[in-house]
């Protein structure tokens, strides 16, 4: 992923709804409003590679349209796929069967 891709990622994002797949464009997603099912909460990236997520922090690293976050309370390394990276929307998908987070930059 390039430097201004990366600095893209930067800042806190809403979280705005789940989907089944991996999503690849945001077109039909951006009149969404958050009244998700899954909740509501916010992802925040900072410039030291830490991360917070509701009530848990953690360390992250980004390479190849992949995001490797590492929460610290121990838990295993969560890989996801940058699916879509803009100024304003983050997609991020993971699983086997792929589920695709949207994020709404805050």
């Amino acid at each position: 992923m390039s430097s201004c891709s990366s600095s893209r990622l930067l800042g806190s994002w809403e979280f705005i709804d789940l989907y089944d797949g991996e999503l690849t464009h945001i077109d039909t997603l951006k009149s969404k409003e958050n009244n998700s099912r899954y909740g509501k909460g916010m992802l925040t990236f900072y410039k030291d590679h830490s991360f917070s997520s509701l009530e848990s922090t953690g360390k992250y690293r980004e390479q190849h349209q992949k995001l490797k976050m590492k929460y610290s309370d121990g838990a295993d390394t969560i890989v996801m796929n940058i699916s879509y990276i803009s100024r304003n929307y983050l997609l991020l998908s993971a699983g086997k069967q792929p589920t695709t987070w949207f994020y709404r930059k805050k």
